[in-house]
């Protein structure tokens, strides 16, 4: 690992300037998640990929050091923030002499995305931690899946929250991709863990469900396998839809 990724984690806080100034942490990848990127990336060994969300660019490094290790081309990072978060991010990144990798677009998913496709982009590998509203995740996702290399691998955050969740949903339909790899199941309480397991007996008795109910699936986000905080799906082939696919998720 990184030196300034263990002088985060071990300070709980991250170093802002060259004056050695530093801020506490919030919203920020923990240290086991970003290990787990790093485990995706490794069986995917991509040329080129895509984050969604820059924040303090702690997943930033995580996946940049990776890229050092393959000695890859010059900005084939490429990273996606229309907000400002300060200059922690890019300082720990010039820091840690990995700059030359990213390729930075001020500007939000909805333009940037489209555009890749556009200028014929291609990535191997994908990371979405940002919004969590069902459209716009599912517009990235969208677009993702167009610039996306079959064997390539797209990571969500946050994967049990809001929009996300229906979107994992979604995804996990689909023909051409698969689950490749999930990180921390959701930790439930026993009483929610019992509330479940009455509404999953209790829908499986329901007669005809299938018939009567044919555009949506009553299968539980647990019973999917969803149920985790970061979900890796792989693309196992193009999208093999015919104008009229249509499956419950």
């Amino acid at each position: 690992m990184l030196e300034t990724l263990k002088e985060i984690f071990r300070l709980g806080t991250i170093e802002t300037n060259s004056n050695g100034d530093r801020m506490e942490l919030n919203s920020h990848t923990k240290e086991p998640q970003g290990l787990f990127l790093q485990k995706v990336f490794d069986k995917v060994k991509p040329q080129k990929s895509l984050e969604v969300g820059f924040a303090l660019g702690i997943s930033t490094l995580f996946i940049l050091e990776k890229y050092r290790e393959l000695d890859a081309a010059d900005k084939c990072h490429i990273i996606i923030e229309p907000f400002s978060w300060g200059d922690a991010a890019i300082h720990n990144i010039r820091k840690e002499g990995l700059e030359k990798y990213v390729d930075i677009r001020n500007d939000f998913s909805h333009v940037v995305i489209p555009s890749l496709f556009l200028d014929k982009e291609r990535i191997q590998f994908a990371y979405v931690d940002t919004t969590k509203v069902f459209d716009t995740v599912l517009h990235d996702f969208y677009f993702i899946d167009k610039i996306l290399d079959v064997g390539g691998v797209v990571v969500f955050d946050d994967a049990t929250m809001g929009g996300i969740s229906i979107v994992m949903r979604f995804i996990n339909s689909l023909p051409h991709y698969e689950i490749m790899d999930k990180y921390e199941k959701t930790d439930v309480s026993r009483a929610f863990k019992i509330g479940r397991s009455v509404f999953e007996k209790a829908i499986a008795l329901i007669p005809f469900k299938e018939k009567y109910l044919p555009f949506y699936s009553l299968k539980t986000s647990s019973q999917l396998g969803l149920d985790y905080n970061a979900i890796a799906f792989r693309k196992t082939a193009e999208d093999p839809r015919k104008w009229d696919w249509d499956k419950p998720f």
